[in-house]
Order: C-alpha cells, then structure tokens, then sequence
C-alpha cells in the first residue's frame, strides 16, 4: 500500500514537472509598447522615434530570442536598440498626410524556436497637418465679362479657392492687390468679401470709359506661418 502511495507522489511529480516543462517551451513571446505618441506631424524627419517597443519571451535558448518586424510597405521601421529586446518604432521616409493621414502598424514577434511562435500587436498612428499647402484657385486666370450700367452694390462674379490642408491650415480669406497700377487703380471701385471671394461693383462701369482692366486677388491661408496665391482676374465690360 505504501509503495503504491509513493509511486503516485513519484507519478504526479513529473507529471508536473512534464507540464511546466511543455509550458516553458510553448511560452509566446509579449510585446509591450511605450512612450507612444499617437499623433505625428507629417513634417517630421525620417528618424523621429514614435514609440519603444519592447518583447519578451519565457522560452529559454532559442526558444527565448525574439525578432521583431513590421510591414515593408509603410514609412515605418523598427530599429533594434542597444538594449536587448528593445526597438524603436521610427518614421524611416516623410509623411504626407494629404494622401495618408492614418496608419494601423501591425508589429510581430517571431520566436527562433521550431516551430516558431509568434505574436502580433497593432497600433494606430495618426499623420497630424502641418501648413505646408498653399491656397489654390479654381481658374487661373480668370476672365469675367460685366454688362454696362450694372447695379451698383451687387456681387458681378466671384472666384474661389482651396486648400488640401485641414482645420485653420485650410481656412481662407480673400483680398484685392491693390498696388497703383493703371488696372487695380480700376480695382478701387471693386470690393470683395474676405470670406467667400464675391466680387461686388461699387458702382456702374461705363462701357464708353472702360472696355477691359485686369487686377488682382489674393487667397491666404490661416496658417502659421501663413501661405498665398494671387490670381489674375480679367474683365470685360459688354453692352
């Protein structure tokens, strides 16, 4: 009876052991993130750390050595840091957020163990604006032609401009270059409104006095600094 008894105790000590064993060997590696900066400007140089990344692994010899890696189709990489199982989550080519504004990175760690094992994590990273888009017009020149004897008052045309930047980068007021010139000192009897780019005759043009003039708008931004574009504007008086 007593063997018996001795021979279970021996039985499920390595039973035990068997499993704390398999457990060790079948360990997948974690993958930990810090120090992450959820949003990066798009201007940032190739280089600039947006997170550190760190792995680990219970698994012992090769078992226990991790590589990490992510996908080579984005402008990111991971660059192995100086400590062990450390990386740096790095920009490695510019960003543009006009035509990517958002990333999900998908980081793997592969164990060296056979089979290998490995795990996956996904970060989002957002591409923040940075004013580096000028206002563009709709037309360029512009040509407009005016009845004589026009109503004074009244908006005559209008021109329009956007910006592919966001939020007040995009944000666009409007005014008439006015510099001495024979056709913006015509100009003076034109006002704009500095929101939307209507144009508005002060008073009646004379076909008789004036057939053509040209003058010119500018569109800026509301960034910092801020960014323009002029546009030429002709115009044609008809009966």
């Amino acid at each position: 009876m007593g063997g018996n008894l001795r021979n279970q105790a021996r039985w499920a000590r390595g039973y035990f052991i068997c499993c704390l064993v398999a457990v060790f060997l079948w360990s997948v590696a974690s993958i930990e993130v810090t120090s992450f900066s959820r949003s990066i400007p798009e201007d940032s140089r190739p280089g600039t750390t947006v997170a550190l990344i760190s792995v680990n692994d219970l698994d012992s010899g090769l078992n226990g050595k991790v590589f990490c890696s992510i996908s080579d189709d984005v402008p990111f990489t991971l660059s192995p840091s100086l400590k062990d199982k450390m990386y740096s989550l790095v920009t490695k080519s510019p960003l543009d957020r006009e035509k990517q504004s958002h990333y999900d990175l998908t980081i793997t760690a592969k164990d060296a163990g056979q089979p290998p094992l490995s795990s996956e994590k996904t970060i989002s990273v957002v591409v923040s604006d940075v004013n580096d888009n000028s206002p563009e017009f709709s037309l360029s020149p512009y040509t407009f032609y005016v009845a004589e004897a026009n109503e004074p008052g009244t908006s005559v045309f209008s021109v329009k401009a956007f910006d592919r930047d966001e939020n007040d980068n995009a944000l666009i007021t409007y005014h008439i270059l006015r510099d001495g010139s024979e056709g913006n000192k015509l100009s003076s009897f034109l006002n704009i409104n500095s929101e939307n780019g209507d144009i508005l005759a002060l008073k009646s043009f004379d076909f008789e006095t004036v057939k053509t003039f040209q003058f010119q708008v500018v569109a800026t931004d509301s960034g910092t600094p801020s960014l323009s574009s002029n546009v030429t504007v002709n115009v044609k008086c008809c009966l």
